[in-house]
C-alpha cells in the first residue's frame, strides 16, 4: 500500500541529496541481487553435476570481493548489469598445478555444444568467467584450502601468454567477515538516506512490501563509509571508461581494505568520499613494495596481499593518485553555493557518468517540487532555490528540467 509522504523533511546539504541519489541509482536492486544468487548457485551446481570433471570436488561457493562487503555496484548503469566474483571451494590437493585447474574448470563449465553454459565461458589467469545474455558476468575462482584461518586457501594463477604460473595464499572470506565486522552501521546515516528516498519517491511504501531478501541490505542501511566506497568505485569505473586508459584497474579490494583504516566516519557523505579518496592518496605516496609501489595485504591474513598486480609501477599509482585528485577536486566544487542544476549535473556527468547524474537531477527536482507544494520553497527558472515563499506554479518544472539537460560531460553510458 503508497501512502503521500507529508514529511518532515531530512535537513540535508544539496550536495549530499546529490550523492545520495547517485548512490541510489548505482545500488543493485534486490531483482538483481537474487537473480545474480540464483546464476551463482546454478553454476555451483552445474560444476558438481554427475559426469562433469569436477564432480563431487565442490565443497563450497560463496560471493567474495565487493559482493561480500555490500559494495557491489552496477557495472554498467544504463542496462543494469553487474559482475559477481565468487569463491569455488574444491576438494583438490592445494599444490595441484595452475593451469590443470582452470583447464579443468573451464571444461566442466563450458561442456559440449549445445550444453547450457558452452560458448558463454572464457578462461581468466585467475578464474573462469561465465556471461550471460544480459551482459552481466559471474567470475569463479577455484581454490583450494591450507592449514591457517578459516577458509584460508590457495588460488591458482595461470598466465597463458607467458606461462607465468603459481599458487598465491588468499583469504577472501576472512577480508569479507573482517570488513561487514569494522564498519558500523549508523542511524543517523539510516534516517537521513530514507527520509531523502521519501521525499524524492513522494510515497510510504508498506514494510511488508520492502523486506529485502536476505543479504541484501536496502542502501539506507548501509554505513556511510560503505556507501562512499560505493561512489568512489564508480568513479573510477566511469574513468576508466576512456578509451585511452590501458592497465588494470586499482582493485576494489585494495581500496576496501584502505578505506577501513581512513579515520572517523563522517556525518556529511561528500566528506565521507573526500576522506576515503585523501587517505588512499596519502597510501599511494608509499613506495616500499619490491615494485617501488605501495602493498596493501588482507588484514585478515596477512600472507594475502592485494597488490600483487596492482599497480605494475610508479606510473600506474601515480595515475591514480591523480584521478583522485580530480575527484577531491570536483566534490568542493560541487559543494560551491549558488550552483544550477545545469552546473551540478556537469560535474556529476563527470565523476559518475550520464545516467546516474541524470537520476540525481531529476530526483533533486522531484523533492523540490514536493517541497514547493508544502509551501516551503520557491525555484527560479533555472532549477536555483530563491528561499521559502508560497508554492510556485507547477510550470516551473518544465523549465527546470529543461535547464539540466543544457549540462555537458564527458561520457555517456
Amino acid at each position: 500500500m503508497n501512502v503521500a509522504y507529508p514529511g518532515p523533511w531530512p535537513k540535508l546539504a544539496e550536495h549530499d541529496a546529490l550523492l545520495m541519489d547517485v548512490a541510489r541509482r548505482i545500488q543493485l536492486t534486490k531483482t538483481k541481487h537474487e537473480i545474480a544468487e540464483t546464476n551463482f548457485r546454478a553454476l555451483c551446481q552445474y560444476v558438481d553435476r554427475e559426469g562433469s570433471l569436477l564432480e563431487n570436488k565442490v565443497i563450497e561457493c560463496y560471493p567474495s570481493g565487493s559482493f561480500a562487503t555490500g559494495t557491489a555496484i552496477s557495472s554498467r548503469v544504463a542496462k543494469d548489469q553487474h559482475d559477481v566474483d565468487v569463491v569455488m571451494e574444491l576438494d583438490i590437493p592445494a599444490n595441484s598445478s595452475p593451469k590443470t585447474v582452470l583447464d579443468v574448470l573451464f571444461e566442466a563449465i563450458n561442456g559440449e555444444p549445445g550444453s547450457r553454459y558452452h560458448g558463454k565461458v572464457t578462461q581468466n589467469s585467475r578464474c573462469v568467467t561465465v556471461e550471460y545474455s544480459d551482459g552481466t558476468t559471474v567470475d569463479l575462482m577455484p581454490i583450494a584450502r591450507i592449514s591457517g584461518p578459516e577458509r584460508v586457501g590457495n588460488l591458482f594463477h595461470y598466465k597463458r601468454e607467458n606461462g607465468e604460473s603459481r599458487h598465491k595464499p588468499v583469504n577472501p572470506w576472512g577480508f569479507a567477515k573482517y570488513f561487514n565486522d569494522h564498519v558500523a552501521y549508523d542511524p543517523a546515516f539510516h534516517d537521513l538516506f530514507k527520509g531523502r528516498r521519501l521525499i524524492v519517491e513522494g510515497k510510504i511504501v508498506e514494510k511488508a512490501e520492502t523486506q529485502p531478501m536476505p543479504d541484501h541490505v536496502p542502501v539506507e542501511e548501509k554505513s556511510a563509509r560503505v556507501v562512499a566506497m560505493q561512489l568512489l568505485k564508480r568513479n573510477r569505473d566511469i574513468v576508466w571508461r576512456s578509451p585511452s586508459r590501458t592497465g588494470r584497474k586499482p582493485p576494489s579490494v585494495a581500496l576496501a581494505a584502505m578505506a577501513l583504516d581512513a579515520g572517523a566516519v563522517h556525518a556529511s557523505l561528500l566528506d565521507e568520499v573526500v576522506a576515503i579518496a585523501t587517505h588512499i592518496r596519502g597510501r599511494l605516496m608509499e613506495t616500499n613494495g619490491p615494485r617501488g609501489t605501495v602493498q596493501v595485504f588482507n588484514p585478515a591474513y596477512r600472507l594475502d596481499e592485494f597488490t600483487d598486480r596492482w599497480p605494475e609501477n610508479k606510473a600506474a599509482q601515480d595515475l591514480y593518485d591523480g584521478d583522485l585528485r580530480r575527484l577531491i577536486v570536483d566534490l568542493h566544487k560541487l559543494r560551491s553555493p549558488g550552483l544550477s542544476l545545469a552546473e551540478q549535473q556537469v560535474i556529476l556527468k563527470r565523476l559518475f557518468g550520464e545516467t546516474a547524474a541524470a537520476y540525481a537531477i531529476e530526483s533533486t527536482l522531484d523533492a523540490r517540487l514536493r517541497e514547493m507544494n508544502a509551501n516551503q520553497m520557491r525555484l527560479s527558472t533555472t532549477g536555483k532555490v530563491l528561499g521559502t515563499a508560497a508554492a510556485a506554479s507547477i510550470g516551473v518544472s518544465t523549465a527546470a528540467r529543461s535547464a539540466t539537460r543544457e549540462g555537458g560531460g564527458t561520457l555517456s553510458e
